[in-house]
């Protein structure tokens, strides 16, 4: 191993002393190890900014607070950049030419016990941790992966129900404000029901740190759930400490952000542009870097910035609706099932679930909304799901608003991680550990993790997916289409009362979007999908199932109606006149730099268009549409040939009803035609040659119809306008095309 291993060094340190004569420590000066630019903070700005750079300044770093414990050392380092030419407005800066990072390093001892790791199944979703174990060259994989878990015994281990020898304790930062302190012990304690059915009573507890408390939150004998403040961050991470040989959990934390519930509290106002910088408004379906891929990998979690985007827009709604006479909500409600939801899911991250996308789907409509039903198993088979605000249609009784307690899936992950088993080794668990994985077929127990839920292309299996819900995903867009359309026709009954601003109408006007962007960007997935399953030989399917033809065509039919459809998006003109922009000034005085006064609506739905686009016109799809169809078993096939022309008949419709082409429509054909003629004149890496002829095919079909359209007459201006254009791009893009391929 030493001869086949490199070993890196990352800092070097000069010995300052000769060994203690008792105990053999020695002094080592270890500025150099830990006072650098270990997170290559310069190289990034440099990479990304082409003036104004960021350098590393050695000579103003230092370390800050040390920090001594029984089995822990803290450190806070406290490294200084600088630029001469700075170009960046950043709010919390007193001079952006300088800015501190302060990174905290925890060196901890590792625990002394007799436990026994756990290996770990891929049928099951846990964090592992993993060597290669070159002893015997007869495996095939040379893998070995241990779940990561407490050290988790009965006291008593006869008794069918017994306390655990040490359970495991979170304590309250009394940093936590006093109203959300009950729901923070309630998304704690929840986790104690998938406990009980292995025999554990109290395998969890929660406790308040007193307000003269001497011990500190950074001793890792202590797990603490802390209240942070960073202006702006509505996040929420729950990290843990584990053993690197074994996978024992030993530390945990969880920290939330203040502003996730001050965004829910103060009627969610948002410090950013609601359909401008948020994740789900991107229609990029290109692969991460690496450094994305190991994130995931490595427990990042972005559930808390989604969950607010889904708080805001289901309180506007029901705001709306009150105001609409539809009855008053109950606020505190909730914002406490918002805050148990939140801190049950990253309890269970420090439990060592990873998530679980397919968890939102096990409920029909009247079951989400059945109290009966959701107070035994939720919205949703798992907490570990990012899962929507459950809103019920207009007319509707309306059920939980969140899931506040566990699901089918999170007692089963938690029984392959915590069960006791008599055995001697951990492979001699392995009988016992699979009679409980091998129930992965069953439907309660679905699960699919990040790299399952992918946005871009690679991503394969539309039921692995955030934010979405239901039994029919795609009938659940189709019902949030419709509430953000009950948004838009009551927004203006609360938030048009005489005296506030009208900025607020603005703000609410744009989370209406959130389920346009949402429902665009999964329901396209089911397009050329394949449904994954982790089942091993014997369970019971194969582990890859393409979606039916027919529920592919039900996908496009949404999109046809509900993104590109000339009926898709209608507002009237007294609204959009009443989107007033924001004229404050803040830190950056941002009021300068806003591109467009006026509510940029065109710019907005071309931006949802696109998201399916993108996806639909990108190579790894084309390719996988091309070998499914070899995959379906019946008669009945969905290709590369229904879709463009799906496409083509939904897009291009003007020209067959002799209709006027409204200035959207023109936006999304355009964004279509620039799709094609990229495939005919400079198609992709990996774009099977399929996809060039049928687009090609489109620009001949599309054409022709135009040209029988001008030849008809009663078009509009800017339709004949458009048209003619189309045509004369299609004829040079025709004509270039066909040199190329000669």
């Amino acid at each position: 191993m030493d001869r086949g291993l490199s070993d890196s060094i990352l800092g070097v340190g000069s010995i300052e002393g000769q060994p203690h004569p008792e105990t053999g420590a020695v002094l080592v000066d270890p500025n150099d190890f830990f006072v650098q630019d270990i997170a290559s903070v310069s190289s990034f700005f440099s990479r990304y900014l082409k003036e104004g750079s960021y350098s590393f300044d050695n000579d103003n770093s230092y370390f800050g607070t040390l920090d001594n414990f029984p089995h822990n050392t803290e450190i806070d380092v406290v490294l200084h950049f600088k630029s001469n030419s700075p170009r960046m407005d950043i709010p919390t800066l007193a001079d952006t030419r300088s800015f501190q990072h302060i990174y905290h390093y925890s060196l901890s001892s590792l625990p002394e016990s007799d436990f026994r790791p756990r290996l770990a199944d891929d049928r099951v979703g846990h964090f592992t941790t993993l060597h290669q174990d070159y002893t015997s060259v007869l495996k095939d994989d040379p893998y070995v992966r241990y779940v990561n878990r407490w050290h988790l015994e009965k006291a008593e281990p006869k008794f069918d129900q017994s306390p655990p020898k040490k359970p495991i304790v979170f304590w309250l930062e009394n940093t936590i404000p006093p109203e959300y302190r009950d729901a923070v012990r309630e998304g704690i304690l929840v986790w104690n029901k998938a406990f009980e059915p292995l025999g554990f009573e109290g395998a969890i507890e929660a406790k308040q740190q007193p307000d003269d408390a001497e011990w500190d939150a950074a001793d890792v004998r202590y797990n603490v759930v802390r209240w942070m403040v960073q202006p702006g961050q509505g996040y929420a991470v729950g990290p843990s400490r584990t053993n690197p040989f074994t996978g024992e959990i030993f530390d945990a934390d969880i920290r939330i952000s203040a502003d996730f519930v001050r965004y829910a509290h103060l009627e969610f106002t948002e410090l950013v542009d609601p359909v401008g910088r948020e994740p789900w408004a991107s229609g990029d379906f290109t692969a991460p870097s690496p450094a994305a891929a190991m994130g995931h990998s490595r427990g990042f979690c972005d559930m808390a910035d989604g969950l607010r985007q889904e708080a805001a827009f289901g309180w506007h709604l029901l705001e709306a609706r009150a105001a609409a006479g539809g009855g008053e909500v109950d606020e505190k409600e909730f914002i406490r099932q918002l805050i148990v939801e939140l801190i049950a899911h990253e309890v269970g991250h420090t439990l060592g679930l990873r998530h679980n996308f397919k968890g939102s789907t096990i409920h029909a409509l009247d079951e989400l909304h059945d109290r009966r039903v959701t107070d035994k198993e939720g919205i949703s088979s798992s907490v570990m799901d990012y899962n929507p605000v459950n809103i019920a249609p207009e007319g509707h009784e309306q059920g939980e608003y969140y899931q506040t307690t566990l699901g089918p899936y999170d007692y089963w992950a938690i029984e392959y991680a915590y069960r006791p088993v008599e055995a001697d080794s951990p492979a001699s668990e392995r009988a016992q550990l699979d009679k409980i994985a091998s129930q992965v077929a069953e439907k309660d127990l679905a699960y699919g993790t990040d790299e399952d839920a992918l946005y871009w292309t690679r991503g394969i299996d539309p039921s692995a997916a955030r934010w979405d819900l239901r039994d029919d995903p795609i009938a659940h867009y189709r019902d949030q289409i419709a509430l953000s359309k009950e948004l838009w026709s009551k927004v203006e009954d609360k938030f048009e009362q005489k005296g506030e601003r009208y900025q607020t109408l603005r703000r609410v006007f744009g989370w209406g979007f959130r389920p346009y962007f949402s429902g665009a960007g999964n329901v396209s997935r089911y397009i050329g999908g394949i449904y994954h399953y982790r089942d091993h030989v014997g369970d019971g399917r194969h582990p890859l199932q393409p979606v039916p033809p027919a529920r592919q065509r039900e996908a496009l039919d949404f999109l046809v109606e509900h993104v590109f459809g000339p009926d898709a998006f209608r507002w009237s003109p007294e609204l959009l006149n009443k989107l007033a922009p924001e004229r404050w000034v803040d830190f950056t005085w941002s009021v300068f730099d806003v591109s467009r006064i006026d509510y940029p609506i065109h710019d907005i739905v071309l931006r949802i268009q696109r998201r399916p686009l993108d996806r639909f016109y990108d190579p790894t799809l084309l390719s996988r549409l091309q070998d499914l169809e070899l995959r379906y078993e019946g008669d009945e096939t969905f290709g590369m040939v229904n879709l463009f022309t799906g496409l083509r008949q939904a897009i291009w419709a003007e020209l067959e009803t002799g209709s006027s082409i409204d200035s959207f429509r023109r936006n999304l054909q355009r964004a279509q035609l620039q799709k094609l003629i990229g495939l005919v004149l400079k198609p992709a890496y990996g774009t099977p040659e399929d996809a060039r002829t049928l687009a090609r095919a489109d620009l001949q079909t599309i054409a022709a119809q135009i040209e029988a359209r001008l030849d008809g007459g009663g078009l509009d201006a800017y339709s004949r306008a458009h048209l003619d254009e189309t045509r004369a791009r299609i004829e040079a893009a025709l004509e270039a095309g066909l040199e190329r391929s000669l």
